[in-house]
């Protein structure tokens, strides 16, 4: 063997043998030491308390569904268990938001391009007390440190897909609004069919408009008061918020009785994340329009007792005005009646 060949042959086996030993460090290490560094830094950023009190993991595993090449290139699966997330100083509760474990993953090819891709975050059992004052004051805003003007913006960007959840457990208390709500999320013991709820003609409108509706796969249930008007209810959403695909529908069912008037709808939400539309069968029933004041800050004549049965779509991020269009389904031929805010 020549010289010049066997110093390429040492330069490999280093190169291989760094690479081993790197991908052994990143296997085998204790994530868990970073832990008080991470908490820290998050609660600085945030200025409110945060903190993984349980476990810290890195689980590499391939993602076949990747197809060819990339399923042979392992991802890391980042699990974290028992996180909070406090509540500023001016809240009486000391916790704002709760987990039993948060799963995601991170695609480690666009690391190269500098991109942070997370296909879908899994959250167990989210746990979240919400608080607005009448002063305006809400702990789900975020006091940030102004950046120097000067300072060159991160070159690296976050693409989260998906959301997924579990069971969980959401209240409000609004006083600037008078409402205070106690939101129970839980599983069905098996997912229902869109088709289902909605009627197979409904159904196969919502396909033809763009990607299919998930099935309901979670029951709600909701008490409280909604501008100083009793309220409960209880209906099923659908188990995955996606993000990053606008169209993919999200499936929407409740019925709702506040003071005197009883709700019902029955549809999609997209663009979940940006209140982007809705499609939804909705039915209004109550002794009499005067008594929505409370509820809609419109004042209306008082009325006998009335009922409707329509379809309402809106979408709400229109150029120039949010749309909003309502059709009686209990007479196809008539013009829908349209509003523009």
């Amino acid at each position: 063997m020549t010289r010049t060949r066997k110093i390429l042959a040492w330069t490999i086996t280093s190169l291989v043998v760094l690479l081993a030993v790197l991908v052994a460090i990143i296997v085998f290490f204790d994530w868990n030491r970073i832990k008080p560094p991470l908490n820290a830094k998050v609660s600085e950023e945030l200025h409110r308390p945060f903190a993984i009190n349980g476990n810290l993991a890195v689980v590499w595993r391939r993602e076949l569904e990747e197809g060819g090449w990339r399923a042979w290139v392992p991802w890391p699966h980042v699990v974290a268990e028992d996180l909070s997330l406090g509540n500023p100083d001016w809240s009486k509760a000391p916790q704002m938001v709760t987990l039993k474990r948060v799963e995601l993953r991170i695609s480690p090819l666009a690391l190269l391009a500098q991109r942070v891709v997370i296909p879908r975050i899994d959250l167990t059992e989210p746990n979240a007390e919400l608080q607005r004052l009448a002063d305006g004051r809400a702990n789900w805003t975020f006091k940030f440190d102004p950046k120097d003007p000067n300072a060159k913006s991160s070159p690296w960007v976050v693409d989260i897909g998906a959301i997924g959840f579990d069971k969980g457990h959401v209240t409000l208390d609004d006083q600037s609004l008078k409402t205070q709500l106690d939101v129970l999320i839980d599983p069905l013991g098996k997912p229902i069919p869109f088709s289902e709820i909605v009627g197979d003609k409904a159904a196969k409108t919502a396909q033809e408009q763009g990607a299919a509706p998930q099935d309901y796969a979670f029951a709600l249930k909701v008490k409280g008061q909604y501008h100083g008007q009793k309220l409960a209810g209880q209906g099923k959403i659908g188990g995955l918020l996606s993000l990053q695909d606008a169209a993919r529908p999200f499936p929407l069912q409740a019925q709702v009785k506040i003071a005197d008037a009883s709700v019902e709808l029955a549809g999609t939400l997209t663009d979940p994340m940006n209140l982007g539309a809705l499609d939804l069968r909705l039915k209004l029933a109550g002794t009499s329009l005067g008594n929505l004041y409370p509820l809609t800050g419109v004042t209306l004549p008082d009325t006998p007792p009335y009922a409707t049965d329509g379809q309402l779509i809106a979408k709400l991020h229109e150029p120039g005005a949010q749309c909003f269009a309502m059709k009686d389904s209990t007479a196809p031929s008539a013009p829908a009646i349209s509003m523009a805010t």
